[in-house]
């Protein structure tokens, strides 16, 4: 029992160490950027004193880095091709935080860390009472429960976590989209095309806002078409909203009509839109405090007020 202890805590400190080595793990563009500097340095710089750069960097970056690396390449090479598209999409949806690698070793190394912790949880709890089999069976069963547990439990956390950046990522997009098009429909009515009312709110607004449009504004400057940019846009967005207007904009490009009269329609919906959604929130509020005021509210209130009475109750009485 001690050596199967051991195997798990080597477990436990193995997820540990990979988890932290894909969080500080550079990024896929600074490791680009890396690697051409070198690349670059290595014409003009001696073998000596390259390798003795080599063995001046951190253990971390020589050793453990390219090994996650090679890891990451692994697990995703055997991932299934509908995963791996699933994945490469809702990385999209979240702008990117790691590269699909990372996210299936992240997934790996929770489950491993999850199952050793079930493992161990299940070990640290006193055994059942009896020594007859029912209490050996049910011990087993309670085992292979809490492993089953920990590791479904350790392998959701990053996908929760990826869930609750990309609902973030959305209703920044969602409460900036009338202000958005605002903006939108004064540049095109200004004169300038699409692209340029594009780039204008890439510069004045922050946070993912600017982040999707400075990803069309890339990608048509390497050629892509306005239709697939914007496609693109409206699929790493992922909201309604952001469909409709791309829709109207693309059938506007196509048929000739009036940019500025379709964003300025859409504008308007968008507002309407924005008020409905906090008219239902002002609506649903009474409903949420109703389980405050009557677990918190009410108690005290009918201890205050019932209080002193029940006091000189008791004491006619007893």
């Amino acid at each position: 029992m001690s050596g199967l202890k051991l195997l798990l805590l080597w477990l436990v400190f193995l997820a540990a160490a990979s988890a932290t080595t894909v969080v500080l793990a550079p990024s896929e563009a600074e490791v680009v950027v890396r690697k051409r500097v070198r690349e670059w340095a290595v014409a003009a710089a001696d073998a000596d004193i390259l390798e003795r750069e080599r063995l001046a960097e951190p253990f971390h970056r020589r050793v453990l880095l390219p090994a996650v690396r090679r890891l990451q390449a692994a697990v995703w090479a055997r991932t299934p091709l509908g995963t791996r598209a699933r994945i490469a999409t809702r990385l999209r949806q979240a702008g990117q935080p790691y590269t699909p690698g990372a996210f299936v070793a992240f997934r790996l190394a929770g489950l491993l860390g999850g199952a050793a912790a079930g493992w161990l949880l299940r070990a640290a709890l006193p055994a059942a009472g009896g020594a007859g089999g029912a209490a050996g069976g049910a011990g087993a069963w309670m085992g292979a429960a809490l492993l089953a547990l920990g590791a479904y439990t350790g392998s959701i956390l990053p996908e929760m976590a990826l869930g609750r950046r990309i609902a973030a990522r959305q209703r920044a997009f969602r409460r900036a989209l009338p202000d958005v098009l605002d903006l939108l429909c004064v540049s095109v009515e200004a004169g300038l095309g699409l692209d340029g009312a594009l780039a204008k709110v890439a510069a004045k607004f922050s946070g993912p806002v600017a982040e999707e449009f400075e990803g069309y504004l890339r990608a048509t400057r390497l050629g892509t078409s306005r239709e697939e940019a914007l496609g693109q846009l409206a699929e790493r967005v992922a909201i309604p909203e952001v469909r409709n207007v791309v829709a109207a904009i693309i059938q506007a490009e196509r048929l000739g009509a009036s940019l500025a009269r379709v964003l300025r329609l859409q504008a308007d919906d968008m507002r309407l839109q924005r008020r409905q959604r906090a008219q239902e929130q002002s609506l649903r509020a009474p409903v949420k405090m109703l389980f405050p005021l009557v677990l918190f509210i009410f108690p005290t209130v009918f201890i205050v007020l019932l209080g002193p009475a029940v006091i000189r109750i008791a004491a006619a009485l007893f």
